[in-house]
């Protein structure tokens, strides 16, 4: 018999690596996936900004779209947005594909979301009654292309790391590219005011941006596509079971993170309805474009700060909390500035800097409330939904950019502000309309503000029952990974068996009978008997 030399292999450990490239469990996000979210929450956000701050400004004084024509323009488009969203996350949860249920929709979504973008900011050759068919056609378009795109895109950021903590990171950081982002769109004003002084000049400055967006959008989308990877088990994967999307929808009632959050956002849309007419109150009231910039960028710089510190007061404070001490930040300032009035430039930019200060700081937080409130939904009702929670998240603030988008032109017919009927008119406005803007940049953002609370103070997931429910969620999905892994097991072992078994009767079967006695290769009746009466 020959002797055989076993050698077992020695692991040696690799050395240990330091600062931002240390080697990162299975469980959590890489590196790269992480670069790939941000980058496309950065241009995400300039899509947003540019839409937010300045589309209203280019449908009035460029495609010379009347005020009452853009309300109903955004009621429309918003309903239609209002069923495609739930639609776009239900078919997210249900897909299963080879590269996962969220990463096809964000590559395949990202061609027509670019190419919409920029015709959204083309000026069309034509009447103005088609230029609003125009209009309308491609605002639509873009609505289901930035569906199809946001929605799996943030599913599949509540999937590439199963750590709430890390998650709490990876949102913080994608918050502040996000408002970086915002520097693109934040520069129109000082384009206008110092390099496109023409009014086609600004009309070709609109189309650059919105080019230079649109390719950003799509190159992250690709990356994004590449890179990101879903690693979060739900209890109801584990146990296979199938995905129904009654059930998903009734759950989302008991969400009560998510309810919570759609209607506070709802309510800031009084406070995004004030952004939106800043860029009309520097133009037509201080009579400086370029303040809208340089204010912006005064009161970006204490937002990334505040930003920077939610890891830190996420230690000792809910995200919940955090929110409304935001928003009660932000009253109090809006309240003084209202005082204050804007004979002064300098406090008019003083109350825009600090007002803006806990924006960033609330934006990440209503973000990691959203993605931990799927996690709660998983605890509550056994359901895990990203998609449907995402999309009712995307649908908020749609619904709270609608909502803005339909008090602007509302509030401008009020104060009466006068639109060009034509590209060579200038329009004066009064000195009643130019202290109504003021109105609008100082009440509407208080009012924003205290009606922003009150849906939070419902909210009970916070504090140590927060920290109870996500120890009991982890609880639950190791008990059903611990009852499933048995049968996987046994199954497992079955099959082997049986190949055994198989294997050995064909050995038998090819071996002649003579060689087979020679070999001892069949057992005597005595050893036989012996053995059955042993065993017996």
């Amino acid at each position: 018999m020959e002797n055989t030399t076993t050698t077992e292999a020695v692991a040696i450990p690799a050395p240990k690596k330091k600062g931002f490239f240390k080697p990162r469990s299975p469980e959590q996000a890489t590196i790269p996936s992480i670069v790939s979210f941000c980058g496309s929450t950065f241009f995400s956000r300039s899509i947003g900004e540019l839409i937010a701050s300045y589309f209203t400004l280019f449908l009035t004084d460029f495609m010379l779209i009347p005020t009452a024509q853009i309300t109903v323009l955004m009621l429309v488009t918003r309903i239609i947005d209002a069923f495609t969203d739930p639609i776009a996350g239900g078919i997210v949860d249900i897909t299963k594909s080879r590269w996962g249920k969220s990463r096809p929709y964000v590559l395949f979504g990202s061609f027509p979301l670019a190419l919409f973008t920029v015709l959204l900011f083309t000026v069309p050759n034509l009447s103005i009654m088609g230029r609003l068919v125009y209009t309308y056609v491609i605002y639509i378009g873009y609505g289901l292309a930035q569906t199809i795109f946001s929605v799996p895109l943030a599913t599949l950021s509540m999937s590439i790391s199963a750590d709430p903590k890390e998650r709490k990171n990876i949102y913080t950081i994608s918050g502040f590219m996000g408002t970086l982002g915002t520097a693109i769109p934040g520069a129109v004003p000082i384009i206008f005011q110092y390099i496109a002084k023409t009014h086609t000049a600004q009309e070709t400055a609109y189309f650059i941006i919105a080019m230079v967006i649109g390719i950003g959008t799509l190159a992250f989308g690709i990356f994004s596509f590449i890179t990101m990877k879903e690693k979060v088990v739900s209890i109801s994967s584990v146990k296979k079971e199938k995905v129904k999307l009654g059930h998903n929808i009734k759950a989302l009632f008991k969400n009560r993170p998510l309810i919570c959050t759609f209607l506070s956002s709802v309510a800031i849309s009084l406070r995004s309805m004030g952004y939106g007419a800043m860029i009309y109150f520097f133009k037509e009231t201080m009579g400086n474009y370029a303040l809208a910039t340089f204010i912006g960028i005064g009161s970006s710089i204490p937002s990334y700060i505040f930003m920077a510190l939610v890891p830190f007061l996420a230690k000792k404070f809910a995200p919940r909390d955090l929110c409304i001490a935001g928003y009660a930040y932000n009253a109090l300032m809006y309240l003084l500035f209202f005082f204050a009035g804007y004979s002064s430039v300098f406090w008019v930019a003083f109350f825009f800097i600090v007002s803006g200060m806990p924006n960033g700081m609330i934006g990440t937080c209503t973000t990691i409330i959203v993605a931990d409130s799927v996690d709660y939904m998983e605890w509550k009702t056994g359901i895990r939904s990203e998609g449907l929670v995402w999309s009712i998240n995307g649908l908020k603030t749609k619904a709270s950019s609608t909502l803005s988008g339909m008090w602007l032109p509302i509030g401008l017919g009020i104060i009466g502000y006068h639109v060009a009927q034509s590209s060579a008119e200038f329009i004066i406005q009064s000195d009643a309309t130019k202290q109504g803007l003021f109105y609008l940049v100082s009440l509407a953002p208080l009012s924003g503000s205290v009606l922003a609370i009150i849906p939070l103070l419902f909210d009970n997931f916070h504090g140590k029952h927060r920290e109870e429910i996500f120890k009991e969620l982890e609880e639950r999905r190791a008990k059903a990974l611990a009852e499933n892994k048995p049968e996987e097991v046994a199954s497992t072992e079955v099959a082997e068996d049986a190949t055994a078994e198989a294997h050995v009767k064909t050995v038998d079967a090819e071996v002649p009978a003579e060689i087979a006695e020679e070999t001892d290769l069949t057992p005597s009746d005595g050893e036989g008997g012996d053995a059955d009466g042993d065993n017996q």
